[in-house]
């Protein structure tokens, strides 16, 4: 645009006539021109207070154009109109959206407003851009915030949300429902036939960023991409380099070192970004030079990190550990399903960090008070580690037993046991589910049976529950003791607090307190079956020998939003409340007929 085009911009907005800002969205470069042009001709705080005042009476190209303007405006100016103008229409404003996490200021007005956005919005865009605006002002990540505020709804099925890709809501739903089966096998392929075939903007945009966030790319895919590099749309353009950015490779690399003499700086930003995962020696130099000559702030932030990736090792170490998790969106645990227990090698990882100096199996032990143990049982041994501990810890007769449903987590014991030559002691694998249990092992078969985390294998199905606790029955010798190692069943301690911050699982709530307490009323009683607490309240770490064991465990099981928090504050322990349940065979005999009891009851009164 010409400096007259620009001047007669200005000479209507100092008259008081916004509308010229709704007739199209104007590049940065202008609208930068625009915001120095009024600084000289207007009182600042009056005339964004005006800028803002008509946010809900323009449209949206006005709105996306306020909001470049406002940037470039002192932030106090846009706290003292928002602390006025008490308009919740505002609340559905893209512009105000964005350009507050611009101001990296976390003055409470500004905070409150964009954490209102995100539960009051009724525009999926507005609500998309404040979620990223809190990210930038460190208050939170943003697909997290995003995903969490979807958890105060019910989600739709996966098939309506790919059907809706122009929404944001409905975008985010994908990935709050997405897992690695359906990526392959539904996602990807709608995915890449909407964005191949739509003439849509907005589901092309949204497309794009799927394909960045959900690392989609093809040969076709790419093509598309790097045709939609100099698209008209200024949106459209951003996040057609969000989707290569993180799907860069060696190919992509020539254009992105192109694309850092670009003229506008969010363009030159996302090329920075994708340099950072692809870049060499020679992008290395590029980076530097374009650093020497570079005068916009945020521009040269991403340079000075980019530098640092590819320079120095620590960076370098920080980064590749990122890239390791960002394919695992959501991670292996959705639900109380066994799915994570496709890698043995990740579990174990996990339960050697789970209560590292075995005081939940020593109180055991001392409640055995040094009584030999006849044929114990580990049920869901999963590696092995309960097994261990029986082995170093008590005197049995007959035979350790481990049981798993996993063949895998079978297989993995049996190698442990031939690699260390633990076979020297009786050891017998057994691949069961413990309700089928009682078919491969003889009836009062043993006086010791264990499970850490592994019973009831569907605390929500109390019917499941005591079928397993009959199992157990069935082989628990007469003098036997069955016991329980798990939850406290309050779910208050902070690994609890990643399951609700990472896990998109089907408890609405509105924060953590709430999604507890439904939690915890939804088990009727300790393990859904009525067995008896031993103790309570164990307050034990999950510790993490590295932080680089600990992104790798956690991000595999929690996802890759779980594995940026980690890295950010480096975090390789959490706390665990949990709690032991004890129970003999006569006890759990009447735990049995009280339940049938029950049950024969209600049928009676249907």
């Amino acid at each position: 645009m010409n400096k007259k085009d620009l001047n007669k911009i200005c000479n209507s907005l100092g008259k008081g006539n916004f509308s010229v800002l709704s007739k199209d969205i104007f590049s940065e470069l202008d609208l930068r021109e625009i915001a120095e042009m009024m600084q000289n001709r207007a009182k600042n705080s009056g005339f964004v207070f005006d800028l803002i005042n008509s946010i809900p009476i323009q449209g949206r190209e006005y709105d996306w154009n306020a909001g470049s303007i406002i940037q470039h405006f002192d932030t106090r100016s846009v706290i003292d109109a928002l602390s006025r103008i008490q308009d919740p229409r505002l609340y559905n404003s893209i512009g105000l959206s964005w350009v507050l996490g611009e101001f990296r200021n976390t003055d409470r007005i500004i905070t409150d407003f964009l954490y209102n956005i995100l539960k009051k919005s009724l525009d999926s865009d507005a609500w998309w851009r404040a979620a990223f605006s809190l990210e930038k002002l460190g208050l939170d990540e943003a697909v997290s915030l995003l995903k969490m505020s979807l958890k105060n709804t019910v989600i739709k099925n996966l098939d309506y949300h790919l059907a809706n890709l122009h929404d944001k809501r409905s975008v985010v739903s994908v990935l709050v429902l997405s897992n690695v089966d359906n990526i392959e096998h539904e996602i990807y392929p709608k995915i890449k036939s909407t964005f191949i075939n739509s003439i849509d903007t907005r589901v092309v945009i949204n497309c794009c960023w799927l394909i960045g966030r959900l690392k989609l790319i093809d040969k076709e895919i790419y093509e598309k991409l790097v045709s939609l590099i100099y698209h008209k749309d200024y949106e459209l353009k951003y996040y057609t380099f969000f989707a290569l950015q993180n799907n860069a490779t060696e190919l992509l690399r020539p254009i992105l070192e192109k694309t850092l003499s670009d003229k506008d700086p969010l363009i030159k930003k996302m090329a920075v970004r994708g340099l950072l995962s692809v870049g060499n020696e020679q992008s290395l130099t590029i980076l530097q030079n374009t650093l020497a000559e570079e005068t916009e702030d945020s521009v040269i932030s991403e340079l000075t990190r980019a530098i640092y990736g590819l320079k120095n090792p620590h960076s370098r170490e920080r980064l590749l550990m990122e890239v390791r998790t960002y394919r695992n969106e959501n991670g292996m645990i959705s639900d109380e399903s066994d799915k994570w227990y496709r890698d043995p090698s990740i579990y174990h990882l996990f339960s050697e960090a789970e209560d590292p100096e075995n005081i939940c199996f020593d109180l055991i032990n001392s409640k055995l008070r040094g009584r030999k143990l006849k044929n114990p049982i580990d049920l869901a041994t999963g590696t092995g580690r309960m097994i261990w501990q029986i082995m170093e810890k008590t005197e049995f007769q007959g035979d350790i037993i481990a049981v798993d449903a996993s063949q895998q987590m079978c297989d993995f014991v049996a190698k442990t046991v031939r690699r260390e030559h633990r076979y020297t002691r009786k050891i017998k694998i057994v691949n069961s589910t413990i309700e089928d249990l009682p078919k491969k092992v003889s009836r009062n078969y043993s006086n010791f049976i264990i499970s850490s985390f592994g019973f009831p294998s569907r605390i929500s199905n109390e019917e499941l529950c005591i079928k397993e606790l009959k199992s157990i029955y069935k082989i628990l010798s007469n003098d036997g003791l069955f016991f329980t190692i798990g939850w406290d069943e309050t779910f208050n301690d902070e690994l609890n607090r990643m399951w609700f911050n990472y896990i998109p699982d089907q408890i609405v709530a509105e924060d953590f307190e709430g999604w507890r307490r439904k939690r915890a009323d939804s088990v009727k009683s300790p393990r859904n079956c009525n067995l008896k607490w031993m103790k309570k309240s164990l307050q034990v770490p999950l510790q993490f020998p590295t932080l680089q064991e600990s992104v790798q465990v956690m991000g595999y099981l929690f996802g890759r939003d779980a594995a940026s928090y980690i890295i950010k504050n480096g975090k390789a322990e959490w706390t665990m409340s949990l709690g032991i349940t004890c129970n003999t065979k006569i006890e759990i005999a009447n735990i049995i007929k009280r339940y049938e009891r029950n049950r024969n009851t209600n049928r009676s009164k249907k």
